[in-house]
């Protein structure tokens, strides 16, 4: 699918086209820009991406070493971490080395600016660090390693992968199931404004349920969590209403 025959197909759907009419280059000019600006915008949806890219050695395209003394680190294109600046990162795990045949992987803590403020010395030294903060900014993100490592490992990223954005009207891009039918409606829905028309509802329908069942086939599947005290084996019972354990002695 290129972007001349998927805003063809939408302009149709909203009567600015005709069967086997084409618009103007003005007109696909206007249109092409509407439908980078829809895709940009679902870059932001969780329930749109469709993978959690995996950096590193075991899984992923890119190695990002940690540098010792070195706390924070750039991420985005030509910075430390020189890839395109994700929308969101998920996880963050270390690679440790100190076996490179078997490396361990060891989860760190993702902080936020409060949890952040809260390190008093922040330059503490120590061979791993434990915590990160990523200050999610604009177009480079920083990410804070504590304690300051002392040995060389390597960062895994768990991080949105985008989709890929139209740049022009000819070159043919692939999606997964199911994105295209979203790609067709929503873009009729968007451009109707752009083009003076009324979105049909038919269409503005299709565009929502086209949607849903992009973001049904990308629902994460989440891990069920229970309060110890429901299950504790110490325990006859859990009342609900008090939010307290009932003790079985």
């Amino acid at each position: 699918m290129n972007a001349g025959n998927l805003i063809n197909s939408s302009l149709r759907m909203i009567n600015v086209l005709a069967s086997g009419e084409q618009p103007s280059a003005a007109e696909q000019t206007d249109a092409l820009t509407i439908l980078q600006q829809m895709m940009d915008e679902w870059l932001a949806e969780r329930l749109l991406t469709f993978l959690i890219q995996r950096t590193g050695n075991q899984g992923g395209p890119q190695t990002f070493p940690l540098i010792s003394g070195q706390q924070t680190y750039t991420l985005g294109s030509g910075g430390n971490f020189n890839i395109p600046r994700p929308a969101k990162i998920e996880r963050i795990s270390l690679e440790w080395l100190a076996n490179p045949a078997q490396p361990l992987e060891l989860p760190l803590e993702m902080v936020n600016e409060q949890r952040w403020q809260t390190v008093p010395v922040k330059a503490i030294t120590s061979t791993l660090p434990t915590v990160v903060y990523d200050d999610q900014a604009f177009p480079l993100r920083n990410l804070s390693f504590w304690c300051v490592p002392t040995v060389v490992s390597n960062v895994i990223l768990y991080y949105w992968s985008p989709l890929s954005i139209f740049t022009d009207l000819v070159t043919d891009i692939q999606f997964p199931p199911a994105y295209i039918k979203a790609l067709r409606y929503n873009l009729a829905v968007d451009l109707a404004p752009e083009f003076g028309r009324p979105s049909p509802p038919e269409v503005a329908l299709q565009a929502l349920a086209s949607k849903a069942v992009v973001e049904s086939m990308n629902l994460p599947a989440y891990e069920s969590k229970v309060d110890p005290a429901v299950i504790d084996p110490k325990l006859r019972a859990y009342n609900w209403i008090s939010d307290l354990p009932v003790s079985n002695k």
